[in-house]
């Protein structure tokens, strides 16, 4: 990770407050936000077979369940926008998911080891597939929501 100082925030600290800022504007037009911090963000590959268990996996926090249940309940997100930031082989990464009927919207945040194997594993599989998930569960699997994203080329770079 790249060291904080007073002028320049880490990036973990930039894309926590870009989500912040981002939730800020659209709750200021009318939108309901939520924000998901992730604890943990891992990436997974299908064990075998056709199985719609790929994707990014978000570990919430306890505290984001009845809000993001309340979000998602009625709510049709078919619209996503990844917005992304490397260094190294750390990405940081904000995603907006949302549904502008509803004027709902979920930002899910996290940060992710690109030198895994899993990472680059999982890119491949959703770009031959040509989609890819967002999953997001509590720290003891408790299942919160899930996302489909038909274009994984914005959420993880090539290669390592």
């Amino acid at each position: 990770m790249v060291a904080e100082t007073d002028d320049e925030p880490s990036p973990w600290r930039r894309t926590l407050r870009e989500a912040n800022e981002m939730a800020d504007d659209l709750r200021a037009d009318g939108w309901e936000a939520v924000t998901v911090r992730a604890g943990h963000l891992a990436p997974v590959t299908p064990e075998r077979g056709d199985t719609d268990r790929f994707g990014l996996v978000y570990v919430a926090p306890d505290g984001v369940a009845e809000s993001l249940s309340d979000a998602v309940a009625d709510a049709e997100f078919d619209r996503s926008t990844a917005f992304r930031r490397r260094v190294g082989t750390d990405l940081f990464l904000l995603t907006r998911v949302d549904d502008p009927d509803a004027r709902v919207a979920v930002l899910l945040v996290g940060a992710l080891d690109l030198s895994r194997p899993e990472a680059s594993d999982l890119a491949s599989v959703a770009r031959e597939r040509g989609h890819l998930y967002s999953h997001v569960e509590l720290l003891d699997g408790t299942h919160l929501a899930t996302v489909r994203h038909d274009h994984p080329e914005d959420f993880l770079p090539e290669g390592r």
